[in-house]
């Protein structure tokens, strides 16, 4: 069954990426068949060659009419045979070589192809030890290709040795593959729709992913909506929430991404070819919502921080933050949130409601989420969103997008602190060392000053006691560099001074 009819549930943008990845893997193993077959088969080539290459007829047919006329063909098939033997491949040697090209050609004209074409596809709500069982027989078949592989390889150096090589490869299983090797294995996809109460899914991905196996999580999200209590406080946060699960599990490659997010076909490809379990966060669209108003939403979802986008790499850095990337989220104003992104969701119409009268109580929600419990008392929060009238309305917000903006807030402040960008210890850290660099700069102009008001004065001193001088020695007739230079100087600095 086509890949695109087993996995309903997941975007379109995810499709094309495995299409893609797909593609790409099936080439550059059909290559490494291709090349390694080719291998054996002039191992083969050339054994044969050592075994029966001197024998009479095959000189005759080498040589032609003139070695049948002028040579001694059986006593020089004689000759060159008795060298032979030696060359030839030992009898368990040419049994191994011509099992393991059979066996290459036939996975390359079946298995290969089946596992290329399509990748294994479960759902997140099968029962969790089945996944595990298929996630296991998926990554045994690969490694049973990339096993053959190595071994012919082996064979085609000549590096092959039986005593050492046979027990290496008689248990070899995905757990021996490189990650070079792993990143050409065809992914196997868990999917998963996530809605407003994801709490459940999101621990069983994180029990699934701490497995170590290589899985694949595609995690789809249409609504952004989330689901809290009606006590809940929105200075607060208490949900689980997908973009943290780095800080858990720091061996699982993470990516949030959106089709609005720059780089985003190859940074799914890098997802979903990354060594290691990896969880895929991904927006998706609407039922009837046509690309061009998902990806207006998409950008809008971003640039209010109600969808970052976040990569994580543990293969990028030895250090945890150095793993983090949030360089594609674009800039975004600072009272942009996540409640002005949902006055303008038709699923979030029922949260905002006009106020019954104008009233010096309504404050921004920006401004709202930044008063105390106390200070919030009496105060209306609200966004203003434009009217028929193309003026700017207030609107008041519901506790529950209240509470999600606060919850995005947090989470996308926390995010810049893990990653670097704008973290409180860097930044006093930064600010102590402007402040110290700022005297020491005050103090390095003030001494440059000085020095040049010095040196200026003191030029002028010597050019009126030059002049001086020259005037003395014109009317007196005394050689110029006989009178005392610095004493007029002297002279000029006393007089200054009375």
């Amino acid at each position: 069954m086509p890949f695109k009819e087993r996995a309903l549930c997941m975007e379109s943008q995810l499709h094309q990426a495995i299409d893609d990845l797909l593609r790409h893997h099936y080439s550059a193993l059909e290559k490494a068949f291709d090349e390694t077959i080719r291998g054996l088969k002039n191992l083969l080539g050339v054994d044969e060659y050592h075994r029966h290459g001197h024998d009479e007829p095959q000189l005759e047919q080498a040589l032609g009419p003139f070695g049948s006329t002028n040579l001694d063909l059986a006593s020089l098939s004689e000759v060159l045979s008795d060298s032979a033997p030696s060359r030839c491949l030992q009898e368990d040697r040419l049994q191994r070589v011509r099992q393991l090209l059979e066996k290459l050609e036939e996975i390359k004209e079946t298995g290969s192809t089946a596992l290329f074409t399509s990748p294994s596809v479960v759902d997140i709500e099968e029962d969790e030890t089945a996944i595990h069982e298929k996630a296991e027989e998926h990554l045994n078949q690969m490694a049973d290709i990339f096993r053959n592989l190595r071994i012919a390889q082996l064979e085609i150096r000549s590096k092959y040795e039986a005593s050492i090589h046979d027990p290496l490869f008689e248990h070899f299983n995905w757990r021996q593959l490189s990650p070079a090797e792993l990143r050409l294995c065809p992914p196997f996809l868990v999917t998963a729709c996530l809605d407003s109460e994801s709490g459940p899914q999101l621990r069983k991905f994180m029990s699934l992913l701490e497995s170590r196996k290589p899985i694949k999580i595609a995690a789809t999200r249409s609504t952004l909506r989330k689901t809290y209590s009606p006590t809940a406080d929105p200075s607060v946060p208490a949900t689980l929430a997908v973009e943290m699960l780095p800080l858990a599990m720091r061996g699982v490659y993470f990516l949030q991404t959106c089709v609005a997010a720059p780089d985003f076909s190859k940074r799914l490809f890098e997802a979903l070819t990354a060594p290691r379990p990896s969880l895929l966060s991904l927006l998706a669209q609407k039922d009837g919502e046509d690309e061009g108003a998902f990806f207006l939403r998409a950008e809008r979802a971003m640039h209010s921080r109600a969808f970052p986008a976040v990569l994580y790499d543990p293969d990028l850095d030895g250090g945890f933050v150095s793993c983090f990337d949030l360089s594609a989220n674009p800039e975004s104003e600072s009272d942009y949130t996540f409640a002005d992104f949902a006055c303008g969701e038709k699923e979030f119409s029922e949260d905002f409601t006009e106020p019954e009268t104008a009233s010096g109580d309504l404050v921004p929600i920006s401004d709202y989420l930044k008063h105390t419990r106390h200070q919030r008392v009496g105060k209306l929060p609200c966004v203003y969103s434009p009217g028929d009238d193309e003026k700017s309305h207030p609107k008041l917000v519901s506790q529950a997008v209240v509470t999600q903006t606060s919850d995005q807030i947090h989470l996308w402040k926390t995010l810049q602190e893990i990653a670097g960008v704008d973290n409180p210890y860097v930044n006093s850290a930064k600010a102590t060392l402007k402040a110290e660099f700022g005297v020491e700069q005050k103090a390095i102009v003030e001494r440059l000053q000085k020095d040049m008001t010095n040196a200026q004065s003191q030029h002028e001193q010597v050019a009126t006691a030059t002049a001086v001088r020259n005037i003395v020695a014109h009317f007196t007739g005394v050689d110029p560099s006989e009178i005392d230079l610095e004493n007029l100087m002297a002279i000029g600095l006393s007089s200054q001074k009375d």
